[in-house]
């Protein structure tokens, strides 16, 4: 039953992880990328703590895990997707999802490493056709391709993934609102200077577009979407979970032809059935695993 509600917790993740490349666009359009992360995480803060409260779960951090908290808020909510921003802002949205969606390679093989989780054949099938089918929708697509930008979301890809294996280390002793919280205020402590070093530069324009963009960024893409990611990551071994990424960018494509007028085409139609293929094997051929610390 709990990897069901893990499984339930994926495809919720990862369908607002994917609408997020198409409304970071319409807020990239008028405002900076840091203040735009300003933004989501002063409001996220503050709603994960009033939850967290009320809640009654909030258990002190011991010692030896605070490197860890440091890691998930300083390179996975602050660099890492500070970087995704960054990527989506110089690259197409599909290109950017595109490399988001080699998460789940990294992501197994730093379990593999330091949580001594096992990648089974069938993981890797899993990751192959599920890729494959990424590749089909949106590999062809990518237009104005910025060396920069691939940089970006390459890191953003390589740091998310030690941070969600840093978040699998101590996911067992807290709850997963308080690990996202805590990472946030993190991320939102480093997060402030970077916001006013480049409001200097890059001036911001407060849109009703972008106030709107916001609003669901904060809400929907950080304080529920990470919370959702943890729970999940208590529940199943990373390597289980990173093999939902794909579902991420056939996500982007979706909303892409209902908001973006964009056209379905036969690659859509391959591609998403092969990630489809991709998730299922994950879901019906996983078993019982058990996570084997290292």
């Amino acid at each position: 039953m709990k990897k069901k509600i893990g499984y339930i917790y994926l495809f919720i993740t990862f369908f607002i992880w994917g609408s997020i490349y198409v409304v970071s666009k319409f807020a990239l359009d008028v405002m900076a990328p840091f203040m735009l992360l300003l933004i989501r995480y002063v409001v996220s803060v503050a709603a994960l703590t009033v939850l967290l409260k009320l809640r009654g779960t909030r258990i002190k951090v011991k010692k030896e895990d605070r490197k860890y908290i440091l890691i998930v808020g300083a390179l996975g909510y602050f660099v890492s997707i500070g970087c995704q921003v960054m990527g989506t802002n110089l690259l197409d949205a599909s290109l950017a999802s595109l490399i988001n969606a080699m998460n789940p390679i990294s992501i197994s093989i730093l379990a593999m490493i330091f949580l001594g989780e096992k990648i089974h054949k069938k993981d890797v099938a899993s990751i192959i056709i599920s890729l494959v089918g990424v590749y089909i929708i949106l590999g062809a697509g990518s237009g104005n391709i910025s060396a920069a930008g691939v940089l970006a979301s390459v890191c953003s890809v390589l740091l998310w993934s030690g941070a969600s294996v840093a978040i699998r280390r101590i996911s067992g002793g807290y709850d997963p609102v308080q690990i996202a919280l805590y990472g946030m205020g993190v991320a939102l402590l480093l997060n402030i200077p970077a916001a006013v070093l480049e409001a200097g530069s890059v001036p911001s324009t407060f849109t009703a577009k972008a106030v709107l963009s916001c609003i669901y960024l904060v809400i929907v893409g950080t304080a529920v979407a990470h919370t959702l990611w943890n729970m999940s990551l208590k529940l199943l071994d990373a390597s289980v979970c990173s093999m939902f990424y794909p579902l991420q960018p056939l996500t982007s494509a979706v909303l892409g032809i209902f908001f973006l007028h964009e056209v379905i085409t036969w690659n859509f139609v391959v591609g998403g059935l092969l990630i489809c293929a991709g998730v299922l094997i994950t879901v019906l051929f996983t078993g019982n695993r058990k996570t084997e610390k290292a």
